[in-house]
């Protein structure tokens, strides 16, 4: 085993050495990318105590799975104390995210593990060593293989919510990860079981609805969409558990990350923050380029306590798409509001869907109680079919968004004329003649999405946009 210390960072050794036995560690996964033939760039993530102060970490230790070991330096946040590291970012009371970020050059392609292992986790976790957990070690890795042929279009999954939650006795407990893959990967997710080391699992685990175990305790992760839910907690405390974000392309594995997240169950008089859609589809939604989507949102306290709305998504990082989505969030009173809108562009065409997590947060306790709600986008990779001339003195519809039935008003057009209704790739729907000039069009056996109706022959054609919901 080779390790290097870069003479940046040679200046903090003292300091490290003296907080090796602190402990502070909640959570945390790494992120990379690859920037070369045979480079990699690499992102330590860490969630930690932010009151644990002598155990805060200028610097960790990175081992890239070559034999070669690094510390590398803290990249995020102000640099308060001046001594040249910056210190991190707090994210929500005694909450702070530090992300180490560096980049190494590999002598050869493969696939290879990168791990980064602490001394000690944060104390006091119900389901981890009971209650020695600061005596076990902390231990996150990532695995990667080298792309050869296309090594700029090779990233780890990028998860865009903090793996650190607050729930409460008796009710529901929800997280999304959020893991995007820029890659159009498709991602899976697994519940699995804390590391202490590579390849071992930390000692007298035992899993959270294991604890107080019974019908109303009952953890599951979904597959697919990422979708943890703890329903429901039996026991105050804090747990951790782990999850497997593994990404595929064509079948085959190519990347893995392995996220320790921890999981604060506060017993108290308390009731989840509540969110409302205007788009209310459970599954995906599918949009054509040129479509403008957008869903209000409004999320609110039964208790009266002022709450934080936000939304994660790939396509709202200008880090990705020259185009992305937006979001807008403002408080009214108690209640926030918030607007997601997005311009379906040829950027955002891709065959995995695009998952939006929007997240309530209230004031309760130390990270504050939240509850998720999320939607999925798939873009179609098939030219869309153009929109004919509207023509709104010509075809009307109402209502329009409909769920059943759509009425159909036709003005100065020759009857009787044809009509075809197509979804939003192109594939017909529905044909048929129209007789009359008021007729009634059944979409009740056509599922959820766009549709665009053509009345007419191709010189003397109109047509209009139908939502289907």
């Amino acid at each position: 085993m080779i390790t290097r210390i870069t003479p940046f960072l040679s200046l903090f050794l003292f300091c490290f050495s003296l907080s090796l036995h602190a402990t502070h560690n909640r959570s945390g996964e790494i992120e990379y990318r690859q920037v070369g033939p045979k480079e990699l760039e690499a992102s330590v993530i860490t969630y930690t105590r932010a009151s644990s102060l002598p155990a805060d970490r200028d610097t960790v230790t990175i081992c890239w799975g070559d034999g070669i070991c690094e510390r590398i330096a803290r990249v995020n946040g102000p640099d308060l104390n001046g001594n040249g590291v910056p210190d991190g970012e707090i994210i929500a009371p005694n909450v702070k995210m530090n992300i180490y970020t560096y980049t190494h050059q590999y002598e050869e392609g493969g696939a290879y593990v990168l791990t980064m292992t602490d001394p000690n986790r944060n104390g006091g976790i119900l389901n981890i060593n009971f209650p020695n957990s600061d005596q076990v070690k902390f231990h996150i890795e990532s695995s990667v293989i080298l792309s050869e042929n296309d090594p700029m279009n090779n990233h780890s999954p990028v998860l865009q919510e903090p793996p650190v939650g607050i729930g409460i006795v008796g009710e529901p407990f929800i997280h999304v990860p959020n893991a995007f893959d820029i890659d159009d990967d498709s991602v899976a997710y697994a519940l699995a079981v804390p590391l202490q080391e590579r390849g071992v699992e930390v000692p007298n685990y035992v899993w959270p609805d294991m604890v107080g175990a019974g019908p109303d305790n009952q953890l599951s992760i979904d597959p697919e969409t990422g979708v943890l839910v703890w329903d429901a907690p039996q026991r105050a405390g804090e747990y951790n558990i782990a999850m497997e974000i593994r990404s595929y392309r064509n079948g085959e594995l190519v990347d893995v990350v392995f996220r320790d997240m921890q999981i604060l169950i506060d017993d108290a008089e308390h009731l989840l923050p509540t969110i409302t859609l205007t788009e209310t589809e459970e599954g995906i939604i599918d949009v054509a380029v040129g479509d403008t989507v957008r869903v209000d949102v409004t999320a609110s306290s039964p208790l009266g306590q002022m709450v934080e709305l936000t939304a994660s998504c790939g396509l709202l990082e200008d880090s990705f798409f020259a185009s992305p989505a937006s979001f807008t969030a403002t408080n009214i009173n108690d209640d926030a509001e918030g607007a997601f809108t997005w311009i379906v562009r040829d950027e955002h065409i891709r065959r995995q869907p695009y998952l939006v997590a929007f997240r309530a947060r209230d004031e309760f306790e130390e990270t504050g109680a939240v509850n998720f709600e999320i939607l999925r986008f798939r873009v179609s990779g098939v030219v869309p079919v153009k929109e004919p001339p509207l023509h709104r003195e010509r075809v009307e519809t109402y209502p329009n968004p409909a769920s059943g039935a759509v009425q159909v008003s036709l003005h100065n057009i020759p009857l009787p004329v044809v009509y075809q209704l197509y979804h939003a790739n192109g594939q017909l729907a529905a044909a048929g003649v129209f007789r009359k000039e008021q007729e009634t069009l059944d979409l009740s056996g056509l599922p959820q999405g766009m549709y665009i109706l053509r009345v007419g022959h191709a010189t003397e054609e109109a047509g209009v946009k139908i939502i289907r919901r």
